[in-house]
């Protein structure tokens, strides 16, 4: 039987303090996780990466290089930080 094998990197995000703000406001919460999809998507193709899963407000990331998921993680913060944050939250 012949054997495959495949190094992989992974790489999981998630919204900090998503729970308390799905309890303060719901929709709000929601758009948030919309505009944080739009944002990982985009940045996880760029580095060559692949959408394994999305569990709650995580995403689960698999690449073929540390290098990639590294570069990876650091543009989605960097691009995070950048956007204005949704107000009444």
């Amino acid at each position: 039987m012949s054997q495959s094998r495949q190094l992989a990197a992974i790489m999981f995000t998630d919204i900090v303090g998503y729970t308390a703000l799905m309890g303060e406001d719901e929709q709000k919460t929601f758009e948030l996780l919309k505009k944080n999809r739009g944002i990982q998507w985009p940045i996880i193709e760029k580095f060559y990466g692949m959408w394994l899963k999305e569990m709650g407000d995580g995403v689960l990331a698999s690449f073929s290089t540390v290098t990639d998921a590294v570069y990876c993680a650091k543009e989605i913060q960097e691009t995070c930080l950048k956007k204005p944050p949704i107000s009444n939250l």
